[in-house]
């Protein structure tokens, strides 16, 4: 029986932070979006005067602070789709691969809540731990690309 990547445990891995990520950060867009909403403050004019609120030049804190977390949310989830999936579709060890994409998502979880809680120390180590784990998943892609690029 011919097996395709898409049977295997590191694509389910892969697969299940990619949904669990960009839940995320639609949650975190619609809850932008909502404390706005309660606090009839808008960005644009448009929109304080169809939902009949005030517009403001200056974002009150917990919005702005949810959209900064939305946008550092998407930020990472360009490179995680396009590292972890030449990584998938590298062949590289199963395995690692497991690791990083576990490491990643748990340590984008901790930034995110450590941005919305204000925790600053705890976002910081986070986000560099989920950068580091995303450059040693390219770096391993590349050098198991390199090597089968080597071996035609």
């Amino acid at each position: 029986m011919n097996s395709s990547i898409f049977d295997t445990p590191l694509f389910s891995v892969f697969a299940l932070v990619l949904i669990a990520e960009t839940l995320k950060t639609l949650v975190l867009g619609t809850a932008t979006a909502w404390t706005r909403g309660q606090l009839k403050q808008f960005i644009n004019q448009e929109d304080a005067a169809w939902l009949g609120g005030e517009t403001v030049v200056v974002e009150h804190p917990d919005p702005a602070r949810l959209g900064r977390a939305h946008r550092n949310n998407l930020e990472n989830l360009v490179p995680f789709l396009a590292l972890g999936g030449i990584y998938l579709l590298s062949g590289a060890a199963p395995l690692m691969g497991m690791f990083y994409f576990g490491g990643f998502f748990l340590a984008r979880a901790a930034h995110t809540a450590a941005y919305l809680t204000q925790r600053p120390l705890l976002r910081r180590n986070s986000y560099a731990a989920a950068w580091l784990i995303l450059i040693v998943t390219g770096i391993h892609a590349g050098t198991r690309l390199i090597g089968q690029a080597l071996s035609l």
